[in-house]
């Protein structure tokens, strides 16, 4: 479970979003800048979301923390 929160982290990543734009065809300057305010409005709260979910997943499930879930995983 802490894999797909992690893999969503990922894929939401500003960094990957802009790598993404650039495939596609999309300037530097306007995927840097399009990145830059999605990092700012969106993924500080995405990740904190992602982050709290992730704790409290091993809250719940106490016989194992994030490092026993990344083994398994």
């Amino acid at each position: 479970m802490i894999n797909r929160f992690l893999s969503i982290q990922h894929f939401l990543n500003p960094l990957h979003i802009y790598c993404r734009f650039l495939d596609r065809g999309l300037s530097r300057g306007l995927s840097h800048s399009i990145c830059k305010y999605y990092e700012i409005l969106f993924f500080f709260w995405i990740s904190w979301l992602l982050k709290l979910a992730i704790h409290f997943h091993c809250l719940v499930r106490r016989n194992s923390g994030i490092h026993e879930e990344l083994r398994r995983g």
